[in-house]
């Protein structure tokens, strides 16, 4: 920057700083956001005035300055940030306002620099314009989503602990009337409609955001006529799903998107009303007990089909027990290729063909393996086939050593 263009620049910074100047350049600069947005909340509307006029003084007592410009966000930026996530308005809002000011900002000073002196290097005059601005709107924008993020966590987190402190006591016993709680929960339908409770679970803290978007789309898979959450802390979601269009019974589909590495959901219901929305859950926390097995790598668990083994988990000792007693040598963690075959044979309607082919082995391994399975429990499948079968899949969700 020459000598001739820093003088020009404090002349324009002097001119710039007049009252009636900087109304103008606030006028033009609001009506921009204006049309970029569309209306606001009026308390919001009412700040962005300030906002542009704070920013634009203080841009001007660093125009000629060579440091790295905004260090601190201006007063009214500030509160602007604030209201758009009182406001429960969208991130992206923020960003539309800072881009309306910065094409708004950029026009003006093309304009500026096309009528300075023509002994000046205009070109110059206005890349230096624009690096300057640009590096002010950047740091702006920081600012400002910090402060936008901070106090969205803030509300959100307010919001959490009340909303999850209700449902608890719901949950526990505590007496409330469907309207009352479906108001608590944001038009939530709680009475007439059955409901499928989901209990979602991040393995992991880096995948906590997942959980809210994963029980989303469990909604949209079982088309459900509605969907709330709570959030009780720690890695866990707890969801509802109002009015089921599919039975949990299509949850396979549901589930092909979730990486069962890092979420794990455990689903039950449906039931109906206020009764079913607390059942539901319960169903979906005793769940839990099967699908946070460490050896299980399942995604999607649903109650009623780990139900009798949610009882097992309840007493680990005895369960080993009744799986060792049931199974004999069939238990031995060697045997694990015998009890898949015991488990397919017994659960299949199929021909041995069928089965064979599930396994991936010829029919004839399939009838040795039976014969293999008999001769350790000492009598046919058949006999009591139910116990052998929860024998198996206690196994499976909790290996004895």
């Amino acid at each position: 920057m020459t000598s001739r263009s820093t003088e020009w620049l404090i002349e324009f910074t002097v001119a710039q700083a007049d009252p009636g100047t900087v109304a103008t350049f606030v006028r033009r600069t609001a009506d921009g956001i204006r049309k970029r947005t569309g209306p606001l909340p009026d308390d919001v509307q009412a700040t962005i005035a300030p906002a542009i006029e704070e920013h634009w003084r203080a841009f001007l007592s660093e125009v000629t300055t060579t440091d790295q410009g905004v260090t601190e966000l201006v007063p009214a930026a500030h509160r602007l940030a604030v209201l758009l996530a009182t406001h429960h308005l969208d991130l992206s809002m923020l960003l539309r306002i800072y881009q309306a000011a910065q094409t708004a900002s950029w026009d003006f000073a093309v304009a500026v620099v096309k009528g300075a002196p023509a002994d000046l290097d205009r070109t110059r005059l206005l890349i230096w314009f624009w690096t300057k601005a640009s590096r002010w709107f950047t740091a702006s924008i920081e600012l400002s989503v910090a402060v936008y993020q901070e106090e969205f966590n803030r509300i959100r987190q307010r919001g959490d602990t009340r909303r999850h402190e209700l449902v608890a006591g719901v949950l526990a016993g505590n007496e409330i009337s469907a309207a009352e709680l479906s108001a608590e929960l944001g038009g939530y339908r709680v009475s007439g409609v059955r409901h499928v409770a989901v209990i979602a679970h991040a393995l992991t803290a880096d995948v906590i955001e997942q959980l809210e978007p994963t029980v989303t789309a469990l909604s949209a898979a079982l088309r459900g006529a509605g969907m709330t959450v709570v959030r009780p802390g720690g890695r866990e979601l707890w969801g509802w799903i109002a009015a089921p269009a599919v039975g949990v019974a299509d949850l396979d589909a549901a589930a092909t998107d979730i990486d069962a590495s890092q979420v794990r959901l455990t689903v039950g219901g449906p039931a109906a009303g206020l009764a079913g929305f607390i059942a539901a859950h319960r169903d979906a926390l005793m769940a839990q007990r099967v699908a946070l097995s460490p050896v299980r790598e399942v995604a999607v668990t649903e109650y009623s089909q780990v139900a009798a083994l949610t009882l097992l988990a309840l007493d680990h000792e005895s369960a080993a027990r009744f799986a060792r007693d049931t199974l004999g040598p069939l238990a031995d963690s060697d045997q694990r290729h015998l009890r898949d075959t015991v488990r397919i044979v017994l659960t299949s309607p199929e021909s041995a063909d069928v089965v064979a082919a599930r396994l991936g082995v010829h029919k004839n391994t399939v009838r040795y393996r039976v014969q293999q399975a008999e001769r350790m429990l000492d009598r046919p499948l058949q006999t009591g086939a139910g116990d052998l079968l929860l024998a198996i899949d206690y196994l499976d969700a909790f290996p004895i050593d």
